[in-house]
């Protein structure tokens, strides 16, 4: 019984690791895909765009303020006590008990101080500067995703570079271990081995942890389930991204940013949008004229039994001027706040003008750095690996010590994590810089 019991179980544990491993999926990733995906399926990017197309169809809302508005009304009326004149002695009830009215009517705005007109020109200005955010988010969100990509690649080789620190302390440490059975090694240069190994097993865990972290941010960006497993095709290499702008001066990329970058151009169109707002508020000091046009179909009865015939149709045309003399000063107010709020947005685009010019030289100098420490962490690579080499070499001919073999692999582990390091900084400064000077579009259009 209990052999079967074992048999069960272990056929449902199959099957549940079986179900487990078909909805775990394994993506493929590259540059261009790490593009794509993050264009079209960042959730952040995605609201933008709703965004947006909402602001278009504020824009026809807006256009539709200039067409009548048309309506019909229908009525029944159940008079349960009807007025009584008594003239000379006599009462006379006016009116009926029932009462049944239709209407049609129409309503033109003809002229409500160009506050229609200024309102369409608001709406135009707020969908160019989403049009412009949108842009920048779109930069925003492939900028995040490929420094997460790289983030992802340079997890991966940092995490290699600490395991094969651990096999190299590891090998170290055995043949320590043979010099020292051996009478060839002291007790000092045994402890030494062993703490150098034991040192890089935390180092190698924490490595490990970033890698797992990297790829659930990327993850994240790019909208992939977190329980599905990525598979980087590219490896962390050198990547020359800006170009045509390589060779171009700090004042030549400070004027490219004041020229393309999508955040000052959308609070530029904000300020339009704030001025045709004072507009409308001076057109509040403005009459408004209606014209309104009403056709009435009316039956007046004793009784509900109503036929067609019993209806009497009327006509109006009524042109109405409502000339506003004193509101408590309410449109004076109005004004006031209308100008302060684009006095506002002038500062807020001067103090986004003086931060895009900030970040232009950051990067710039962040660049210039990162192009020349990645030399200085190329050479310091070659040379310690070369010592690493030599020392090994002499320690093993028994004319160097085990002190200097730790310090040549020490050297050797961080040369190398800070080259890996210079790699991800050269090619992620890049994409700062392109972003900073709004030209991050030129790497997939």
């Amino acid at each position: 019984m209990s052999t079967v019991i074992k048999k069960v179980i272990l056929f449902l544990l199959i099957c549940t690791a079986s179900h487990l491993a078909q909805q775990k999926n394994v993506i493929y990733l590259q540059w261009d895909d790490i593009i794509d995906r993050s264009l079209n399926e960042n959730l952040i990017l995605k609201t933008a765009l709703l965004d947006y197309e909402i602001q278009n169809l504020e824009t026809w809302k807006a256009l539709s303020n200039f067409l009548p508005s048309v309506g019909y009304q229908g009525m029944f009326t159940k008079n349960l006590e009807l007025p009584v004149f008594i003239f000379m002695g006599q009462r006379f009830v006016v009116g009926t008990n029932y009462s049944f009215q239709h209407a049609l009517n129409l309503t033109l705005p003809i002229f409500t101080g160009g506050s229609r007109f200024f309102n369409y020109n608001i709406q135009k200005e707020i969908k160019k500067s989403l049009a412009e955010e949108l842009k920048g988010k779109e930069e925003e969100t492939v900028y995040s995703a490929l420094q997460a990509y790289y983030g992802v690649i340079l997890a991966n080789s940092i995490s290699n570079a600490a395991k094969e620190a651990v096999d190299v302390s590891k090998a170290n440490l055995e043949q320590v271990e043979k010099f020292y059975d051996a009478g060839a090694a002291t007790e000092l240069d045994l402890q030494r081995a062993r703490a150098q190994y034991f040192s890089t097993l935390p180092q190698f865990e924490s490595a490990l942890s970033n890698k797992h972290l990297s790829a659930q941010r990327l993850k994240l960006i790019l909208n992939i389930n977190l329980e599905d497993s990525l598979v980087i095709r590219d490896t962390l290499s050198t990547r020359m991204l800006l170009d045509e702008f390589e060779n171009n001066t700090l004042e030549e990329l400070l004027s490219y940013s004041k020229e393309f970058r999508s955040d000052i151009k959308s609070l530029y169109h904000q300020i339009e949008a704030t001025e045709e707002g004072e507009k409308i508020a001076l057109g509040q000091f403005a009459p408004s004229i209606f014209l309104t046009a009403s056709i009435q179909h009316q039956a007046q009865l004793d009784n509900v039994d109503v036929a067609w015939s019993d209806y009497i149709r009327s006509k109006s045309l009524m042109l109405s001027v409502n000339f506003p003399l004193f509101e408590g000063g309410r449109r004076v107010l109005d004004y006031q706040i209308a100008k302060i709020r684009t006095d506002q947005m002038k500062i807020a685009a001067k103090a986004a003008n003086d931060q895009a010019s900030i970040d232009v030289e950051q990067n710039y100098y962040s660049y210039k750095e990162s192009l020349k420490n990645l030399k200085s962490y190329e050479e310091a690579l070659k040379q310690s690996k070369e010592s690493l080499r030599l020392s090994n070499l002499l320690y093993f001919e028994g004319m160097s010590t085990q002190l200097d073999v730790l310090n040549a692999q020490l050297l050797y582990n961080n040369s190398k994590t800070q080259y890996l390091q210079g790699i991800y900084n050269h090619n992620v400064t890049q994409l700062a810089l392109l972003k900073s000077i709004g030209q991050l579009n030129k790497i997939w259009e």
